[in-house]
């Protein structure tokens, strides 16, 4: 019984009439397995209620099309929309399995870089379940003691007059995990819509809010780091992408205001 359900969860409907979209992808990595691609800014990965084109699986099934037989189209993890940097996407049935059972058992490893605000003057693990709830017809995510294991650990790169920034490496994948747990710690992310009820945001004078603002117009945070064993070849691929304009911008600002 238990095998049956795991094969009907991986059988893709085909009544739906996804509209395939030349949509620009930034590919990092590709071969007749697996693709990653260093995803941009004010870009939706998954259609789903208002957002049924312009996003990355409207792009693959254009360059793929035969990815429109595989679950979410060999989308492994996603990251939210304004959160820039490396996804994984595999290309057939076997990779999508082995990666999901990867990225499961915590084998698939991935860094991000972020600024927050406030001050962090030592490495840490922040260590709360998350849960979903609903506002609306909108999801969010918050710290409650009946949510899902999750676990987000934070490493100093730089520190700032107000501001540091951070390295941070998944330990689960939880849906806006890392913006979540910096918000609950009271340093949430620069530039989020969302998770920005830190006491540390009140901290930023005018000068610096004004000028962050006209940097950058999203959370500044970018996945930088993958690293994962290969689901043909049986070796391990490690792939970088360095931060995009916007936030190196904003490091410059801050670094030049100490």
């Amino acid at each position: 019984m238990g095998d049956i359900i795991k094969i009907s969860a991986l059988i893709s409907s085909k009544k739906i009439k996804w509209k395939a979209q030349k949509i620009p992808l930034n590919i990092i990595y590709d071969d007749s397995n697996v693709l990653v691609i260093n995803k941009q800014s004010n870009f939706i990965v998954h259609p789903a209620n208002q957002n049924m084109e312009n996003t990355l699986f409207n792009s693959l099934i254009y360059y793929y099309p035969f990815l429109r037989d595989l679950p979410r189209a060999g989308i492994i993890h996603r990251l939210d929309k304004d959160t820039t940097g490396l996804m994984i996407i595999a290309k057939n049935i076997n990779s999508y399995i082995f990666l999901r059972q990867e990225l499961k058992k915590h084998n698939i490893i991935r860094e991000y870089e972020t600024i927050v605000n406030g001050i962090i003057n030592k490495n840490g693990i922040i260590n709360y379940p998350i849960k979903r709830i609903y506002k609306k017809k909108n999801i969010f995510m918050k710290v409650n003691y009946l949510g899902k294991k999750s676990i987000t650990e934070y490493f100093i790169k730089n520190i700032f007059k107000i501001h540091s920034h951070l390295k941070i490496r998944l330990k689960t994948g939880r849906t806006h995990q890392i913006r979540v747990h910096l918000s609950y710690i009271n340093h949430s992310i620069i530039g989020d819509p969302i998770y920005k009820n830190s006491k540390n945001i009140f901290l930023c004078n005018n000068f610096y809010k004004k000028n962050i603002s006209k940097i950058i117009k999203r959370q500044a945070l970018h996945a930088c780091y993958l690293k994962f064993l290969h689901p043909f070849y049986n070796i391990f691929i490690k792939l970088y992408s360095s931060l995009p304009n916007d936030i190196n911008q904003l490091i410059y600002f801050l670094k030049k205001n100490i």
